[in-house]
């Protein structure tokens, strides 16, 4: 079977679509030997680019202008049409929320009687009045008719999509397939000695555009931790251009000596800093967060975790059984949820095995991988054997 991802980025540019497009085709091509290709656009706006990730082929498209986080080019239809004479796939899987690329794909395969399959991780969401007109606009002009012309929409929870005001029209070609964790790399074994003060750990990128993880927030609930509970810090891992923003808000705040902002952390080094927090937090405040897997990384290293009651965040977290949800923008429910957790130490350590079993339960990519494959077997009128 030949298989063309279509995505707006790829490794190795960091991110949970992109982290989810690499190790699922990873799987696929080790367990089911499926010949796995990739189109993307060329996020450091270099030229046309070919190369081979881990036995893929990765063709990347540049791009002409950049809408929020959206790469854009009227000139990839005859690109991508090409790449897919070249290739001859048997399906087309595209990935969004981030738009435009995919759709391009979906009408080019459906008008070669291509199947194709859209995964979609979440749905697209402005910041604000302006993006939020565009981003209504793009499912207007783009989005449902991709639905439409899909024979697949694979979605990470159920959860997620019956919440999905865009999908309820969809609810035919659903398919839910969980995201995965790579837990030989995310466990508990990697570097569980703690660091000097209690550390509470956010993980996520410091962009502008993604202001919806709801940094803010939680360093304004670590005035009210530092207030109730001596010694803790928070770390924060990430690089991004909003990073000068959260440093004034944290002096703001008078807790800039409790923050340590550690910058980019590479993927085989992130255990270590989920193995040595005591508790990890994503406080995102919309429906941008699909699914939130830097709570189940940290689950997977058997840590407990808050996250926000939005998005795909309460299917990630199992309220009370591993870790705690809270509602969005509330920074004092933030702190409360953070000193219970780091004063109760028979909790957080119930959460945390909790969280461990289930993420090896249900989160991991060889899981993710079969139930692809099964979709894709569906699609050509065939059966897993």
């Amino acid at each position: 079977m030949k298989v063309i991802m279509v995505a707006p980025y790829f490794y190795p540019r960091i991110g949970g679509l992109e982290n989810y497009v690499y190790n699922i085709s990873k799987v696929l091509i080790r367990e089911y030997g499926v010949a796995v290709s990739v189109i993307c656009s060329n996020w450091d706006r270099e030229g046309y680019k070919e190369e081979t990730i881990e036995g893929m082929k990765v063709y990347r498209l540049p791009y002409l202008l950049k809408l929020s986080t959206t790469p854009i080019n009227p000139f990839w239809y005859r690109r991508i049409a090409s790449i897919i004479s070249k290739e001859n796939p048997d399906i087309i899987n595209g990935h969004t929320p981030v738009p435009y690329i995919a759709d391009v794909a979906a009408r080019i395969a459906h008008k070669r009687r291509i199947p194709f399959i859209l995964t979609y991780h979440n749905d697209l969401v402005g910041r604000n009045l302006l993006l939020e007109f565009l981003s209504t606009f793009y499912y207007h002009w783009l989005g449902f008719r991709t639905f439409k012309i899909s024979q697949k929409i694979i979605v990470t929870s159920a959860y997620y999509a019956e919440s999905s005001p865009y999908l309820k029209n969809s609810a035919a070609k659903l398919e839910v397939v969980p995201v995965g964790v790579d837990t030989s790399k995310f466990n508990v074994t990697q570097g569980a000695s703690k660091m000097g003060s209690r550390t509470v750990l956010f993980v996520g990128q410091l962009e502008k555009a993604s202001q919806h993880k709801g940094l803010d927030y939680l360093i304004s609930a670590m005035k009210m931790v530092n207030d109730t509970v001596k010694d803790v810090e928070l770390v924060v891992v990430g690089k991004g251009n909003y990073i000068n923003h959260y440093r004034k808000l944290a002096q703001a705040s008078g807790v800039q000596n409790k923050i340590i902002f550690v910058g980019f952390v590479p993927d085989d080094e992130l255990p270590r800093y989920y193995n040595q927090s005591n508790v990890v937090v994503l406080p995102s405040y919309n429906r941008a967060e699909g699914c939130g897997i830097v709570l189940i990384e940290a689950q997977a290293c058997g840590k407990p975790v808050i996250g926000t009651c939005v998005g795909g965040i309460p299917y990630a977290i199992s309220d009370r059984q591993t870790g705690l949800l809270v509602p969005p923008k509330d920074s004092d429910c933030l702190a409360q949820a953070i000193v219970k957790l780091l004063k109760d130490e028979e909790l957080a350590n119930r959460l945390g095995e909790n969280g461990y079993k289930r993420v090896r339960d249900t989160f991991t990519w060889k899981k993710s991988a079969e139930k692809t494959f099964e979709v894709y077997l569906a699609c050509l009128g065939l059966g897993m054997k």
